[in-house]
């Protein structure tokens, strides 16, 4: 009988659980957390069989160790749990930054950091909470495998072969490559739209502004409804290549001020033609398109 054990239990952690029992991968899901009320919700929902607030309890049965809590906090959880795992056990997690997260498995949990093997479900949605989980999130969706020399090829082979079975599609790249790409497609866009809402709700007449949005702004900030906790880590997690992108947004919205101020009109459809085709084009085909070509390898109940 396969056991996983999922660490902070809200919409990523709940719905692999979900996804991962419906592709019978695992017989037995236990529920770690420190809200009561959510894992007692996952139980009743299903997609736990058991809940605890203690790591060591959690870990020291499981086969599999899904570490789901935002990024800033992973170091922490994979320090807790390190002396409970089972020697054959294999730890994965499902954070938004590489680099980082890596790392601090490395120094979490030393010496069995070669049980680790990362993975990244590009998944989710704007409200965070295992009652939002659902057992589809990752069907046809990406997960990208960021793995480095020094894991277990075997283990990184399991946990990307379970996220195939469970009808998620694997990419494998470097975590630098990583880094970069997400910096500009996932984080960047969340920091714009919560930036977009945050200086709207500041400003005079903000109600009546807020009132009148229409399609295209809620569209456009419908991830600003997401977990403020977890993007505040992805954002100090991942800053460096997210302060590069937020540098180069910048100068293209100078670039696109001085036209407006200049009445350069023909400048300003060039930039709107350019987005145009690319947003048609490109973006709706992604499914069909490699991501990259870097290839590079307590209370217990």
């Amino acid at each position: 009988m396969t056991k996983m054990a999922v660490i902070g239990f809200g919409l990523i952690g709940g719905s692999m659980a979900l996804s991962w029992k419906q592709a019978r991968l695992v017989d037995e899901v236990i529920a770690c957390g420190h809200r009561e009320e959510s894992l007692k919700l996952a139980k009743e929902m299903g997609a736990a069989d058991s809940w605890t607030t203690s790591i060591p309890e959690a870990v020291k049965d499981a086969d599999i160790v899904v570490v789901a809590v935002p990024v800033q906090a992973m170091e922490k959880v994979f320090s807790d749990l390190a002396d409970y795992l089972k020697p054959d056990a294999v730890v994965t997690d499902v954070g938004s930054t590489r680099m980082t997260v890596i790392e601090a498995a490395r120094k979490g949990l030393k010496e069995k950091f070669c049980q680790y093997a990362p993975g990244h479900p590009i998944a989710g949605g704007e409200l965070p909470g295992v009652a939002y989980a659902t057992k589809d999130l990752f069907n046809d969706k990406w997960v990208i495998s960021t793995p480095t020399d020094e894991m277990d090829p075997e283990k990184v082979k399991f946990i990307e072969d379970a996220w195939t079975k469970a009808g998620a599609k694997i990419k494998v790249m470097s975590p630098e490559l990583h880094d970069a790409i997400f910096a500009s497609v996932s984080h960047l866009p969340h920091v714009l739209a919560y930036a977009l809402v945050d200086m709207i709700s500041k400003e005079k007449y903000a109600k009546e502004k807020l009132g009148m949005a229409g399609a295209g702004f809620r569209d456009f900030t419908r991830i600003a409804a997401s977990s403020p906790a977890m993007w505040r880590d992805i954002c100090l997690s991942n800053r460096t290549a997210i302060s590069k992108e937020l540098k180069r947004y910048r100068q293209g919205l100078e670039e696109l001020q001085e036209a407006i101020e200049n009445s350069d009109a023909q400048k300003l459809e060039a930039c709107f033609e350019n987005a145009m085709k690319n947003r048609r084009g490109l973006v709706f085909s992604a499914s069909k398109q490699d991501l990259g070509k870097d290839d590079g390898r307590s209370k217990s109940h």
